[in-house]
């Protein structure tokens, strides 16, 4: 599937699609980022059947299907992370669709790709409890982030998270500092450190897949692997890598958003994932 770059201006979005629909009937898939789109392209029919553009982000998608929807153009999709949409009950946009749970890395840690993944980062072999406990495990740490990440977005951005790498709060012993984590993220701040504490540590309906970013899950599992190997973390983007590497067809055939992408092809009488 072809890339095409360099395009975040929502207007010009939906002109390279109003381009690329003159000159083809197939599919336009539309992503947030360039790692989406070295994702999904192994997983869909190839150029020139189906093109492909990321879009610097979810808003520039958004406001891209939008113009492209004024337009009248038909056969375009978009595929974006969920982040806390389904949390706030953030309404659904025709021919967007969410991945499962809160991103594509928490998406891929919740499918049988992770089975795959766990063994070459643990090296070790998969014991199915094991593994298990441990996600378990790390994404309870995650979602206590991922509950302070929601109160900072409901309240002005008060918080900092560019920074912040939530595997350096993982002890020793396979614990999580929490109380470590929250103080650096309230250092120089007017904010209530214990207020904080309790609000990451509250208990919530909705699923911890749900309220976990991806990006703190997989800093997590990189220093928790380096303390079992006992050896040096990889960092948090060569984990992620590894992760979009071990999500394959058939895992992905596992997912909510395969099945949805599915009815979207029989609506549209197009396709987008190769028949196996």
């Amino acid at each position: 599937m072809a890339l095409q770059q360099h395009q975040s201006n929502p207007v010009r979005i939906a002109n390279e699609v109003g381009m690329l629909r003159s000159g083809m009937s197939g599919p336009i898939v539309l992503v947030e980022g360039a790692t989406d789109t070295r994702l999904f392209r192994r997983l869909f029919i190839p150029s020139p059947q189906a093109r492909v553009i990321h879009c610097k982000g979810k808003s520039n998608l958004l406001a891209a299907i939008s113009a492209v929807t004024s337009r009248g153009i038909t056969g375009v999709l978009g595929i974006c992370d969920a982040d806390f949409d389904r949390i706030l009950g953030v309404s659904t946009v025709r021919n967007v669709f969410a991945v499962d749970h809160h991103d594509t890395e928490i998406m891929i840690s919740e499918s049988p790709a992770f089975a795959h993944f766990y063994a070459e980062l643990y090296e070790r072999e998969v014991d199915e409890r094991e593994m298990g406990r441990t996600r378990k495990r790390l994404l309870s740490y995650a979602a206590h982030i991922g509950r302070m990440r929601l109160w900072s977005m409901q309240n002005g951005g008060k918080l900092g998270f560019k920074t912040l790498d939530a595997g350096e709060y993982i002890e020793r012993d396979g614990s999580f500092n929490l109380e470590s984590c929250v103080n650096a993220l309230v250092a120089e701040k007017d904010l209530d450190a214990n207020a904080l504490l309790s609000i990451a540590t509250i208990s919530a309906e909705s699923p911890e897949t749900e309220i976990s970013c991806g990006h703190d899950l997989t800093s997590l599992l990189d220093s928790d692997a380096a303390i079992r190997r006992r050896s040096q973390a990889h960092g948090r983007g060569v984990i992620e890598k590894m992760l979009r590497l071990s999500f394959d067809a058939q895992a992905f055939s596992t997912t909510n958003i395969y099945s949805m992408l599915r009815l979207w092809e029989k609506q549209e009488q197009l396709k987008v994932i190769p028949d196996s």
